[in-house]
């Protein structure tokens, strides 16, 4: 850019602040410095620099020095002239010298041409009439002449007042005077109106055109919006050059209309009639507007696309909960992060001094084989939800489930001090889902000591619990009762700390152990605090029941015949009760009810057979009626 920019050195000194005028298109936040050739002769020039920036002035002789080397072979020495700040701006004077006699031949030979008569008589006039918006100020900087367009729009009230009453300079950054003219006079200038032209009013009444540009839809590019607004408060802006005609002590502001597309030229009261032929104001307007028209379809491809992005991230963090949930379903929270972390399987095992482990059966009966497949599964898969609901609300971690037994954990893999309660109550708790849903052949057993644990396995990971604890608790499911929760001998103490109840069964002999001391857990004091957490309930829709097998190899047990009061888990009933109580209680409903049933069918068999005599009797009578007759 820089070599097609001046044929000379001093030329290219001149552009700059023209090329770093039409830059700011391209990069709407930069804050451009001012460079002014104010003299000029044979042997160098007089060069101002200003700036916002402090410190940029040796860096700016630096470029000099090489551009005058690079691209036009000369030898360049700087000097600084003077050094100052005005209103923030930090100005620098410097003295070029170098060959610029090239330059000096070249203006010498343009003011000649201009002395040459090829034409008789050029007034003002007919000056403006290329130039309509053109202004004439006289060294007072009251405005002399103005052209036709202009006129209309702000009114014959210019014509003699000051140009600052109608008009703020937006560019160049300087104190307008009339010196600051003569020395700008190669700079791009920007003049802009301070009220609005008095033809916008009505050409808007005029105009049934809709004030929203390019609304398609419900869509609307946020720049249409701010453009519009921002032109029907900043009036006219007029962009050109300032050029002194010394023989007649005149100054000539040689412009046009800036504007971007045509909304804005309809805002300004403007039409394309208004505009010159000869430059290219009618392409900018025409080319803004299409340009509008594709950053409007630009626009909406992107809102969609970014509707698209919106929608996809929503699923992505949704399938990322899904896939959360079921991870810390499978694998303990503290466990999972520290696989997602990158540590081996080997970071995750653990020993416990003391863990409280649960073993659930659903006990199927010998005439659940006949059951079909599907309403088999489904009757467990039903179960197993009332289980996970009631787990979901204590501090245990379930652990696996293996076709009919439901293992869970308390204190592991994170330390519980009241583990022991909290798998009893979630033990109570399962009994009681399970009863309101009609089921009655759910099996538990509950043991507390010492347990390794650890993640097993690469391609299906797995949470699992190793030691003669696990063993413990499964032989107290096994040999429990459908209906009853087993505790060892070794939960009792614990248990009775936190107001559990339980009763002495026997000793029993188990396989591995030997003879063990075994207990019933009967319910919880309803004045103790809840465990539980509670969570929204569920609704299974179960109704299927399977039958508690008849033949169940514990029937030593007939010490379980206490009048102890029955109580939830939870604690939410008025006293302790015994849990087994509410499934007797419900066989006994169920076995009343069946007899009840008996008794009305017997009743009317024998009410039917007394109709039956009637309608014999009154058959024979009216045969022998009939012989009679």
């Amino acid at each position: 850019m820089l070599r097609v920019t001046g044929r000379h050195f001093c030329q290219l000194l001149r552009e700059m602040d023209n090329l770093h005028s039409q830059m700011r298109f391209g990069f709407p936040k930069m804050r451009s410095p001012s460079m002014v050739v104010t003299e000029y002769d044979r042997s160098g020039a007089v060069l101002l620099y200003r700036s916002c920036r402090h410190g940029l002035s040796h860096y700016l002789m630096g470029q000099l020095l090489q551009i005058a080397k690079d691209f036009y072979n000369l030898t360049l020495n700087v000097e600084v002239v003077k050094e100052e700040s005005q209103d923030l701006t930090y100005c620098t004077t410097f003295k070029l010298d170098f060959d610029n006699a090239g330059f000096v031949k070249e203006m010498q030979e343009q003011c000649a041409s201009f002395h040459r008569p090829y034409l008789s008589d050029f007034t003002l006039g007919k000056l403006f009439m290329f130039f309509p918006f053109g202004l004439v100020l006289d060294p007072d900087l009251r405005v002399r002449l103005a052209g036709e367009r202009i006129l209309q729009l702000l009114g014959k009230d210019l014509l003699g007042s000051e140009f600052l009453e109608h008009f703020t300079i937006q560019r160049p950054h300087i104190r307008f005077s009339w010196d600051a003219i003569k020395v700008f006079q190669s700079v791009t200038w920007e003049v802009q109106s301070t009220k609005l032209p008095e033809r916008s009013t009505r050409s808007n009444s005029l105009d049934t055109v809709s004030e929203t540009p390019l609304r398609r839809g419900s869509s609307q590019a946020p720049w249409s919006s701010q453009q519009s607004s921002l032109t029907s408060f900043r009036g006219l802006l007029l962009k050109g050059q300032m050029y002194i005609l010394k023989e007649n002590n005149i100054a000539l502001f040689l412009c046009m209309p800036l504007l971007n597309n045509l909304v804005e030229m309809r805002e300004t009261g403007l039409f394309l009639n208004d505009l010159a032929m000869h430059d290219l104001s009618r392409e900018m307007v025409l080319k803004g507007w299409d340009h509008c028209s594709r950053l409007q379809i630009l626009y909406e491809q992107q809102e969609k696309c970014s509707e698209r992005l919106e929608d996809a991230h929503v699923r992505r963090q949704k399938a990322k909960a899904r896939g959360d949930d079921l991870l810390y379903s499978m694998l303990p929270r503290q466990v999972a992060d520290n696989l997602r972390q990158g540590k081996g399987a080997e970071a995750t095992c653990q020993t416990f001094n003391e863990v409280s482990v649960l073993f659930a059966e659903v006990c199927l009966a010998a005439g659940s084989d006949t059951l079909g497949a599907m309403d088999l599964m489904k009757t467990v898969n039903d179960i197993y939800k009332l289980l996970d609901h009631a787990t979901d609300q204590y501090s245990v971690f379930k652990v696996e489930t293996v076709g009919g037994v439901y293992m869970v954990v308390g204190g592991a893999p994170e330390y519980q001090p009241d583990h022991c309660a909290q798998v009893a109550a979630l033990a109570l708790h399962m009994l009681m889902e399970v009863v309101e849903a009609h089921i009655h052949n759910l099996r538990i057993g509950i043991h507390v000591g010492p347990v390794a644990a650890g993640v097993v396995g690469l391609k299906m990971p797995r949470y699992c619990l190793f030691g003669d604890t696990v063993n413990t608790a499964s032989r107290m499911q096994t040999n429990g009762k459908a209906g009853r929760i087993q505790v060892s001998e070794r939960c009792v103490p614990v248990l009775e700390r936190f107001q559990f109840s339980t009763s002495f069964r026997g000793k029993m002999q188990i396989k591995g152990k030997g003879e063990m001391n075994t207990y019933w857990l009967e319910g919880r004091d309803p004045s103790a605090p809840s465990l539980a957490t509670p969570k929204p309930s569920i609704n299974t829709n179960t109704t299927t029941t399977i039958t508690t097998p008849d033949n169940d190899h514990h029937d030593d047990d007939d010490d379980d015949d206490h009048d102890d009061n029955t109580t939830q888990p939870n604690g939410d009933t008025d006293g302790p009760e015994h849990v087994v109580d509410a499934v007797e209680k419900r066989e006994e409903d169920e076995g009343k009810e069946e007899e009840e049933g008996e008794g009305k069918e017997e009743e009317e068999g024998e009410g039917k057979e007394e109709d039956e005599n009637k309608e014999k009797e009154e058959e024979e009578k009216e045969v022998k009626e009939e012989e009679k007759e």
